[in-house]
């Protein structure tokens, strides 16, 4: 009999199934995200990078900046309500290290996307796996050819390139010591990115009609008199530099000591005002850096004094002024973005969509346009060289980015 009472509990059972059908679609829904690195409250994004190894000196800096400008997000309430947790993989500089970080971000405890993976030797190894994976890697603390040529939606890169930096610093000490044919030497480290920086030194010289040679040393070398009687031998018009800030300091005093005043230009992490007090004004004051970021002594723009003034409040204002936290904080402003961009549910799939088409990240200032297309993921492409005046115990820029296009082919 279809009564009343019975025509209710058939209505409510329908309901109490259409809610739990609903429980089970949304929780599939939440698993789905939790997979992704995605939680009701919060969102974990992945670091990878030497904070206890050889490149630690420059390479924590850069995470201090990337969680420093992540925690000023996550003060303001975070991303679409959940705020950013930065799961951070010390990889101490070892490529097998960093195979292991990638599997754990990508599979064990995963995160929406990785930013990071500061060793050239492990990016060129993991490249085929990014390409081929699903988490997308946004913004790099080194950008290898492997990595960017061709462009892949798996990864974009947000440091100076290494072919930039060669052509900027080579044509700057070119024109300014009005070379014609420069001879120049290239002390490198022996990994991936040393020997494509060498390459593209080479490049830029050739070009001029000049000539150059690499000089290889090791990333823990403790000492730089090898590569100082190659330098002698080969008598260089100016040095270029690639490693680690203890590359910079063993090799310049080494050349003091040696009596050799050469000009000479380091890539972009080895301008810190560490090699600069390591040095002292009678060796540092003929060390040179190209960059495409900008300390916070060089500029007061509203963007480079918000970043000066939580360095301090974060406890990191002896670094506001160092290349490496720079790029970090850029970093970061890039991987917020990105995250934004994703929409109020973001998935990995979600932000690679998002991002495939090109974007572009307004620094304010804070480094040189960062931009990227759909074939063009390398993002930094505008340097400018650097110096320290010791007198003021600032940096010096020589002119502005834009100054230097003309060497950027």
């Amino acid at each position: 009999m279809n009564t009343p009472h019975r025509r209710a509990f058939a209505s409510a059972s329908k309901f109490v199934l259409s809610l739990s059908m609903a429980t089970v679609a949304f929780s599939a829904h939440a698993f789905a995200q939790e997979n992704d690195g995605v939680y009701a409250d919060h969102i974990d994004w992945g670091v990878m990078m030497d904070m206890s190894g050889p490149a630690s000196a420059a390479q924590l800096p850069w995470v201090k900046g990337f969680r420093a400008y992540m925690r000023k997000i996550n003060d303001a309430g975070g991303i679409q309500g959940r705020k950013i947790n930065v799961l951070a993989e010390d990889t101490r500089y070892d490529a097998s290290l960093d195979r292991v970080a990638y599997d754990k971000l990508a599979n064990q405890t995963p995160v929406l996307g990785i930013s990071g993976v500061g060793n050239s030797s492990a990016q060129v190894a993991l490249a085929s796996s990014i390409r081929r994976g699903k988490v997308p890697v946004v913004g790099t603390y080194v950008t290898t050819k492997a990595a960017v040529e061709p462009a892949s939606p798996l990864f974009y890169g947000s440091f100076c390139g290494f072919r930039e930096m060669a052509q900027v610093g080579v044509g700057f000490f070119a024109d300014k010591l009005k070379l014609k044919t420069p001879k120049v030497a290239v002390v490198n480290l022996d990994v991936a990115s040393g020997k494509e920086y060498a390459a593209y030194i080479d490049e830029a010289v050739s070009q001029r009609g000049g000539s150059s040679q690499s000089i290889q040393i090791k990333v823990a070398a403790a000492d730089a008199t090898a590569q100082v009687l190659e330098i002698i031998k080969m008598k260089p018009d100016f040095v270029a530099i690639h490693g680690v800030p203890t590359t910079a300091i063993l090799l310049m005093r080494a050349m003091q000591q040696y009596g050799l005043n050469i000009p000479t230009f380091a890539i972009t992490y080895l301008g810190t005002p560490g090699v600069y007090e390591a040095l002292g004004p009678k060796t540092g004051s003929n060390y040179y850096f190209v960059s495409c970021f900008t300390p916070a002594d060089i500029d007061e723009s509203p963007a480079i004094k918000e970043m000066a003034m939580l360095a301090d409040k974060y406890g990191n204002g002896n670094l506001k002024n160092d290349g490496n936290y720079v790029a970090g904080w850029v970093v970061g402003q890039l991987a917020a973005e990105s995250i934004a961009k994703a929409g109020a549910e973001p998935t990995r799939a979600g932000l690679v969509a998002a991002l495939a088409k090109g974007f572009e990240v307004d620094t304010h200032g804070v480094s040189s346009p960062l931009k990227y297309t759909s074939d063009n993921h390398l993002g930094l492409v505008l340097l400018r060289p650097y110096n320290y005046d010791y007198d003021t115990k600032r940096f010096k820029a020589y002119g502005n980015y834009s100054d230097y296009q003309k060497y950027v082919k």
